[in-house]
């Protein structure tokens, strides 16, 4: 372990001795901004208070239509911004001594943006009771009194409140936006090493690779013998779970992700000792039935922890969301869509003969065929020529994939471009066959060939979007591309579904995989 050794555990400690001084730098750099944020905020609702609500002549004529007089606006009476400067030290100080005690500053800026709102709202919250409760035992009034130390307005907490809440999330989301541009460019990642190669750990590569803003960048993962030893699409295998001290010193990973089957604890724990032992930050990751851990409910009787595992199918109120949202976008889109769809028709129509729309059987929920319909953008023979293509196939798995398919005509090619031979298939949502998000539907020959594992895909509609369009479509492997199907199944949520609408949007724009 000497020797060569050396020079590689020096530039190891350097870069991990670079990263805790920037962990504390950005800690130290969110409470400045926050102090900041909090003293504009705090302005925002001064003004609030104390120009808008007692100059604005709209304000004092709705009070004489409510009340049948006007209330009249009391005299400044000295109050400045600076005389309620004992009140905003106040707020500050009580802010981020709960953001600490909450831990908001051990959140990655980048993670969890509705957690890290919902954070801000609460600590808010829980701040702005303390000062409810200061008033109302120590300042029973809401005149102004020179002698008190914070001067009186009630009225001012729900305005702090309020502008608080707004100024903090703003502030959060753009400093993750910067953060998550800087990661992308490559600045200040995390080279994460993973360690197991079984569907655990695939769905680990899987989130990391398709969130770069997070800032981190898989090297590669360890085989761990429980499946065929050989890369996993993009990601490359870099040894077995033996290695993992040689493959740490090389790559100089920053973070090793452990998610090895329950079988191999023993491997497991002799990992997280050699991370101990080389200095290299290490997470765990319980292999509950290779379930994501939203799943799993927890409780504790006496200290002792209860875990069980929530159904992921679908139950009679979230189908009926997502049908009603299915038939509604689906009508829309294709009664705006028409014109454009008619100019599509007439192009297919004059440039190739054949039918305009065409139908190709599929298999959909639980294995049951249906006629799915897409715009033409192949000669009509496809089919008969496709046997003679078979040895040109650029895809792994049962399907089969050509960037230079000779059988797509010209303006198909632009439709498959443009996902706009798609269109039709709105038609079979509408009569109920697909949703607007779910696995793609198979071809028959497709099916036949897929391992058990695989039929996974087969337990839910099919869509016309799904997690492995918006992740790269043809650049995705087979494998990688099921292993997303059978997560979005298994994790199934409306805010899940929602977001593959909205990232099937800019996936189209940029046509990310599709040929």
């Amino acid at each position: 372990m000497g020797g060569a050794t050396g020079p590689i555990t020096k530039v190891i400690s350097e870069r991990r001795s670079i990263r805790r001084h920037w962990r504390i730098a950005e800690t130290i750099f969110m409470v400045v901004l926050d102090i900041l944020l909090t003293l504009l905020a705090c302005y925002g609702a001064y003004r609030l208070r104390f120009k808008t609500l007692l100059h604005n002549p709209m304000l004092e004529g709705l009070k004489f239509q409510i009340f049948g007089y006007y209330t009249g606006a009391a005299p400044d009476n000295n109050q400045q911004f600076s005389s309620y400067m004992p009140l905003w030290a106040g707020v500050i100080a009580g802010l981020i001594i709960i953001f600490a005690v909450r831990r908001l500053y051990h959140i990655r800026l980048t993670g969890n943006s509705f957690r890290q709102a919902w954070l801000i709202i609460t600590s808010t919250t829980i701040g702005m009771a303390f000062l409810i409760t200061y008033f109302f035992f120590f300042q029973n009034n809401n005149q102004y009194d020179p002698d008190t130390l914070i001067p009186n307005s009630r009225l001012l907490i729900p305005f702090i409140w309020f502008t608080t809440i707004i100024v903090l999330i703003a502030g959060r989301l753009a400093v993750a936006g910067v953060m998550g541009l800087l990661y992308r460019m490559g600045l200040g990642e995390t080279r994460v090493l993973v360690v197991g190669s079984g569907r655990l750990g695939k769905m680990v590569m899987q989130c990391l690779a398709a969130s770069p803003n997070l800032g981190f960048s898989v090297v590669g993962f360890l085989h761990d013998m429980t499946e065929p030893p050989g890369d996993f699409g993009r990601f490359k295998m870099l040894g077995t779970i033996d290695d993992i001290g040689m493959v740490i010193r090389s790559m100089q990973v920053d973070e090793v992700i452990i998610a090895l089957p329950s079988h191999l604890n023993n491997h497991a724990i002799r990992s997280v000792r050699l991370c101990e032992r080389l200095g290299a930050s290490f997470k765990l990751i319980p292999d509950l039935y290779e379930l994501n851990l939203s799943r799993i409910d927890m409780e504790s009787i006496e200290g002792i922890p209860l875990l069980g595992i929530r159904q992921a199918s679908l139950n009679t109120p979230q189908r009926v969301i997502t049908r009603t949202i299915d038939i509604v976008l689906s009508t829309l889109g294709l009664i705006i869509g028409s014109p454009l769809y008619l100019c599509i028709a007439l192009a297919i129509a004059f440039t190739s003969p054949g039918p305009i729309i065409y139908r190709q059987e599929r298999v959909g929920l639980n294995g049951t065929p249906f006629k799915m319909f897409k715009f033409r953008s192949m000669y009509k023979d496809a089919d008969q020529r496709l046997a003679q293509l078979l040895s040109q196939n650029e895809a792994q798995g049962p399907i089969f994939k050509m960037r230079e398919d000779p059988r797509v005509t010209s303006v198909g090619r632009f439709l498959r471009r443009t996902s706009l031979d798609e269109i039709p298939q709105l038609l079979n949502v509408l009569r109920g066959e697909m949703s607007l998000v779910g696995p793609r539907p198979p071809l028959p020959r497709e099916v036949a060939q897929y391992e058990e594992w695989q039929k996974g895909r087969l337990a839910i509609k099919p869509g016309c979007s799904g997690l492995w369009q918006v992740r790269g479509r043809s650049n995705i492997s087979f494998d990688e591309g099921v292993l997303m199907d059978i997560y979005y199944i298994e994790n199934w949520s409306l805010r899940l579904y929602i977001q593959i609408l909205l990232r099937t949007i800019p996936a189209i724009l940029f046509s990310r995989g599709a040929y």
